[in-house]
């Protein structure tokens, strides 16, 4: 882990005006190299902000940091990295003294603006074209696999740690594209499906007895299967389904066998 990096979020591409206070890059390298607990490191990093003449307007910059390192630094880090973000998220509703938190209105309960950051970020919709095209100049699959991957993970870890309020509903996305459309692309969906199974399996199969409703369920694909609820005939077709493409693929195989494997312990954990 480069000491560099956090050097280079406070100007990103040499952009100063982009860049996070060099008071909260200071803090997170300081967590992250063990020199604080996440209680103390909560404290330190949101200190710019709550000092802030705008608060509204600085706050992205601090999230932009966060986001950055959950996908950027090394995977050992995005425990640490939950933990500081839930020490956030705890701490006591600052004394702004009448400034504004334009347009969140609040700070610190719920991450404000935080989801709606790393949405804007990572949940594009035409993910798909833009892999397809940066796959076209060259890009190494390889490495973009391993993000996709990494995103399902940290969005599993952020939903099941009740962080920034990280809807349910991703995972069920997920999870019923990759198995629920006929031309998902295995490589990168199945093992992400697989993150959010081994991550949140237990909460994903208490939406099957709560009948959980969601408008990831309900959108059309290609096997019949939406449903505003889950359902468990719905968790029995993804389990066959990966039955049948861990028959049927090569790339990925690892992964369908995980998933799989994980739906067959959580069913045993939740029926026992």
């Amino acid at each position: 882990m480069s000491d560099q990096w956090f050097q280079e979020q406070t100007a990103p591409d040499g952009v100063k005006e982009d860049g996070c206070h060099p008071d909260e890059a200071r803090a997170l390298e300081d967590y992250c190299h063990r020199k604080t607990e996440a209680s103390e490191a909560a404290k330190a990093i949101v200190q710019p902000i709550e000092q802030s003449e705008d608060p509204g307007a600085d706050l992205y910059r601090l999230w932009n940091l966060l986001i950055d390192g959950l996908m950027q630094l090394p995977e050992t880090q995005i425990p640490s990295l939950v933990q500081l973000l839930d020490a956030i998220q705890k701490l006591p509703k600052p004394d702004l003294k009448g400034k504004e938190v334009t347009p969140h209105g609040h700070l610190w309960e719920g991450l404000p603006g935080f989801g709606h950051m790393w949405a804007d970020e990572h949940k594009q919709g035409h993910w798909r074209d833009s892999l397809a095209a940066a796959l076209k100049e060259g890009a190494n699959r390889t490495e973009l696999r391993a993000a996709h991957v990494r995103k399902a993970n940290v969005e599993a870890r952020l939903m099941a740690a009740g962080i920034g309020r990280m809807p349910l509903d991703w995972g069920y996305e997920c999870i019923a594209d990759a198995l629920e459309r006929q031309g998902a692309l295995v490589d990168f969906e199945i093992p992400a499906a697989a993150e959010w199974l081994g991550v949140a399996g237990d909460q994903l199969y208490a939406g099957v007895r709560t009948s959980y409703k969601s408008w990831a369920l309900e959108r059309q694909r290609d096997f019949g299967r939406e449903d505003l609820v889950m359902t468990v005939e719905r968790w029995l077709f993804w389990k066959q389904r990966l039955e049948d493409l861990e028959k049927q693929v090569q790339v990925g195989l690892g992964a369908t066998k995980s998933a799989g494997q994980v739906m067959k312990t959580v069913e045993r954990g939740s029926d026992g």
